[in-house]
């Protein structure tokens, strides 16, 4: 996804597989999306994926309205379908979708390892 000393770009063929490294027994879905809730990319539940990431927008940009709500790390929701961690990623939203077998620590990791791998090119892209 990132090449040499070159700037660092992100590859749209490539977003897919950086995506899935996050999918494990249990850790359905991976999505990136806009604060709009448009669906960039995803890995795992593709039929899944437009509603968790509409979801996940409108709790991410719900939670950046609130005055004095203090800046989100990651959101982690425990639904009847499963779990969900949240984590802004520049100007863009990241979503793990689990079910109940997934510790929240373990998916909180996941998305925070995705960010670190993400952050880098997609900081580019929306700033």
């Amino acid at each position: 996804m990132l090449s040499g000393s070159e700037p660092k770009m992100l590859d749209p063929k490539a977003l897919p597989i950086v995506l899935g490294e996050a999918l494990s027994p249990g850790v359905s879905t991976v999505t990136l999306i806009n604060r709009s809730g448009l669906l960039l990319g995803c890995a795992g539940d593709a039929n899944a994926a437009c509603v968790i990431s509409a979801i996940a927008a409108s709790m991410w940009t719900s939670h950046e309205k609130v005055d004095g709500a203090g800046g989100l790390g990651c959101l982690l929701v425990e639904c009847e379908q499963g779990r969900l961690a949240i984590k802004g990623v520049g100007s863009f939203i990241l979503s793990c979708c689990a079910d109940a077998s997934v510790p929240f620590g373990l998916l909180r990791l996941k998305a925070e390892g995705l960010h670190t791998q993400l952050q880098p090119s997609l900081f580019q892209i929306g700033s």
